[in-house]
């Protein structure tokens, strides 16, 4: 969708909001996509313009903001700030912190150990499909993370090769 506008983008998860049958209702969308705009500081020339033409950080935002507007109990993300800058990074964790306040569950998927240690309530250690640690609040270190990990992965291997 990096080719279409960032208004395109934008509506494409919610048209049931700006439409009535048919028919699109051209200021409905407008409001919609102005307030995605403004809610996550998308940095861009006009909406018209080609997602493809903002920034990593930005393109990023967009696809956040579209999700959004379904107004989702449940956000799934893979890695939401591999690639961005630290500032659009600091606004996504806001973003992130806020949805949960309000009561949203978020479940991502991140290779940044500073990112799950400064993000999340609870940290879930997988290995080979099931679950082999999990940690909360001040548990939640980046030594903590390693050794799950490195432990389970370690005996996972050696039942493995016992198999053989």
């Amino acid at each position: 969708m990096l080719p279409m506008s960032v208004t395109d983008n934008l509506v494409a998860a919610c048209h049931d909001q700006i439409s009535v049958g048919p028919f699109v209702d051209r200021e409905g969308e407008q409001s919609v996509v102005q307030e995605a705009i403004r809610r996550l500081a998308i940095r861009l020339g006009t909406p018209a313009q080609p997602v493809s033409t903002l920034s990593g950080g930005n393109q990023q935002k967009v696809v956040i903001a579209k999700w959004l507007m379904t107004h989702p109990r449940i956000i799934l993300l893979n890695d939401p700030t591999r690639g961005i800058d630290v500032g659009t990074k600091q606004e996504i964790y806001r973003l992130m912190r806020e949805l949960a306040d309000q009561g949203a569950a978020i479940l991502f998927y991140s290779t940044d150990y500073d990112e799950l240690i400064g993000c999340c309530d609870r940290v879930v250690v997988m290995y080979d499909g099931r679950i082999i640690r999990e940690l909360a609040g001040e548990a939640i270190t980046e030594q903590a993370i390693v050794a799950s990990a490195t432990c389970h992965r370690s005996v996972g291997h050696a039942r493995r090769g016992d198999l053989r």
